[in-house]
């Protein structure tokens, strides 16, 4: 089952990112999504947040650099990489900047498909990748 579970969460980034949405198929009934920092959403709330990103960065990816599953929780750790070509993001204008930030979180697998989703994406580092935010000057190690 535990391979199972991972294939169909590499499955849901896969979908994700070829569609540039939601890849509402591979999610269950009562389906749940909630990135840190925000409250939980239905399916359409996460097709709404998602929209927002693939707006802002047309091109944006989410490699996944790790699965371990148990029963039917699958934690994930993955990229997000992207160019900030399109829509504004949280009042950024489009910067042209490329980005590439980590994230983690947790997916429960239900009968094949995606019945929540949880994730905490670095979005401090996006932010201060396309501009938004000052970069964290490094300290002289002298």
């Amino acid at each position: 089952m535990s391979e199972d579970n991972k294939r169909v969460v590499r499955r849901y980034f896969e979908e994700l990112d070829r569609l540039k949405a939601s890849p509402v198929e591979l999610c269950a009934p009562g389906f749940t999504f909630e990135a840190a920092g925000f409250p939980a959403v239905d399916l359409e709330g996460a097709k709404q947040f998602t929209a927002v990103f693939y707006n802002a960065f047309p091109d944006l990816a989410h490699p996944v650099d790790e699965l371990v599953a148990e029963g039917d929780k699958v934690a994930f750790r993955c990229r997000y990489e992207g160019t900030h070509t399109g829509a504004d993001f949280m009042g950024t204008p489009s910067s042209g900047r490329h980005f590439s930030a980590t994230g983690a979180g947790i997916v429960r697998v239900a009968d094949g498909k995606v019945a929540e989703f949880w994730v905490s994406p670095d979005r401090m580092s996006i932010m201060e990748q396309i501009g938004a935010l000052p970069a964290e000057e490094q300290a002289d190690p002298a």
